[in-house]
């Protein structure tokens, strides 16, 4: 049901868009080409953004500057192709096609109504189980990321373990598990990376997964403390609530 509404959005964003591109004088049929260029850099935006981590370095502001100067140029790519090889070597392309503020403010746009509807169906109909495939002694593993507990490094090697007790060995390294896993994982120690739904207790020095206790190097205890206050704040207000 969450797939249909959402390519149902897509199609009324292409309509929408082919409205805009007939008052350039397109005819219906190109300006739905057109629209449709759009689609492939907002799926590449929707995969992209999400893994950047926002940080004051000099090297994070350059990276995401060159993320979004892809993405521009991939736009402009596509349209390029699309107007001389599907419509004509006659027509010459409108210039407000070639305005890059034209182009960005499209896909912003387009971006950001993609996730607001991306976010009322989450709250509507819930998130969708995100899994994950890696190799583990050369067998090919999938398994949902609710399922993973936490990720330790292990010099070389870094072992996922799951909340079924098992253990799977992998050369990817913990670092990458970090850039992979995103939202519901916090990285705790420069060995260990926990899934913050499985956490029973928040200490200043440690974790508990339950019985397992996971360390908090110095690092990152300023993160552990802001998870303290966070359950804390929520232990208070379920005891106003009773």
């Amino acid at each position: 049901m969450k797939q249909l509404i959402v390519i149902g959005c897509w199609l009324v964003e292409v309509l929408l868009l082919s409205s805009l591109f007939v008052s350039m004088d397109y005819s219906f049929m190109q300006a739905l080409m057109l629209a449709t260029m759009f689609l492939p850099v907002l799926l590449a935006m929707k995969f992209f953004l999400p893994q950047i981590k926002v940080e004051q370095t000099r090297k994070s502001i350059i990276g995401i500057v060159c993320l979004f100067l892809s993405f521009l140029v991939l736009e402009y790519l596509l349209l390029m192709c699309c107007h001389i090889w599907m419509l004509s070597y006659d027509e010459g392309i409108s210039s407000v096609l070639l305005n890059p503020v034209f182009i960005t403010l499209i896909l912003a746009i387009l971006f950001i109504l993609d996730a607001s509807i991306g976010m009322w169906l989450d709250k509507r109909f819930g998130k969708t189980p995100q899994s994950i495939t890696f190799f583990s002694d050369s067998k090919n593993v999938n398994l949902l990321t609710e399922q993973i507990l936490y990720v330790e490094s292990n010099d070389a090697e870094t072992w996922v373990h799951t909340l079924d007790g098992k253990h799977y060995r992998n050369k990817t390294n913990i670092s990458q598990w970090e850039r992979i896993l995103e939202d519901g994982f916090l990285r705790t120690h420069r060995s260990f990376l926990v899934n913050v739904h499985h956490i029973t207790k928040v200490e200043t020095d440690c974790l508990m997964l339950g019985e397992i206790a996971i360390p908090v190097s110095r690092k990152y205890k300023d993160v552990v403390k802001q998870l303290q206050l966070s359950s804390s704040n929520y232990e208070a207000a379920s005891f106003d609530m009773r």
